[in-house]
């Protein structure tokens, strides 16, 4: 709804919630503006239901990559270990990179 029409329909849905009458023009006039701002914020919660599947997936697909960076990162120090652990059967000094 443009500011213009909103200007006119507030007025209208005050006296509406005061519990005054409307002339049957002003009642469609406000039966429609309702209409409208209902229309708008239904369409806003479907925009915001959308973005918020697209974020869940997000979080979805970042997840699963921290999952395979952690497996990985196990992995790697395992591997690490285990070559420290051969230097040290080999020359009888530790490399002192333990982090």
């Amino acid at each position: 709804m443009d500011e213009n029409v909103y200007q006119i329909w507030w007025p209208l849905h005050l006296r509406v919630a005061l519990g005054e009458a409307l002339s049957a023009e002003e009642q469609r006039g406000y039966e429609a503006g309702r209409a409208e701002l209902e229309a708008e914020e239904q369409a806003e919660l479907r925009r915001d239901v959308t973005e918020l599947r697209e974020l869940q997936a997000q979080l979805r697909e970042m997840t699963a990559r921290d999952r395979e960076l952690a497996q990985q990162e196990a992995m790697l120090r395992q591997q690490a270990a285990q070559l420290e652990h051969r230097y040290l059967a080999l020359t009888g000094e530790p490399l002192g990179l333990e982090a």
